[in-house]
């Protein structure tokens, strides 16, 4: 089961040939998810396209055939303990990143992304696309 990172879904809708034929290729087989996260960055960047309307369609074209991931207490207790070890480790996550990381570990998920460098250190199972 996997969650998908926003810069892969960006690639996706931008037409990258990998990321479709990875995607076509598992979407049969295995669950994917998404986070709440990954759909306002994804809203964040339709908005602030000079064609917002075409962006928000496809968005809404892609998101349907996956599971949103809900933002509950378990990843909010889990982004408190990240955040903490990796503060005392100097090794500090961009929130974002590092609350997507908590919903990929909390659900059992592996994180597809192109950032590996971005999870790292979050202890969480990582593909790169």
């Amino acid at each position: 089961m996997y969650c998908l990172d926003t810069n892969i879904i960006v690639n996706y809708l931008r037409g990258d040939k990998e990321t479709l034929s990875k995607l076509n290729e598992i979407s049969n087989t295995t669950e994917i998810f998404i986070t709440p996260l990954t759909l306002c960055e994804l809203f964040r960047g339709a908005y602030l396209s000079t064609d917002s309307e075409n962006k928000l369609k496809l968005i809404k074209e892609f998101t349907d055939s996956f599971v949103l991931l809900e933002f509950d207490e378990k990843v909010c207790i889990e982004y408190g303990k990240e955040y903490a070890r990796l503060s005392k480790l100097g090794k500090i996550t961009e929130n974002m990143d590092l609350m997507i990381a908590c919903f990929a570990k909390v659900n059992g998920l592996v994180l597809v992304t192109r950032n590996k460098k971005h999870f790292e250190n979050t202890g969480i199972k990582i593909e790169v696309w």
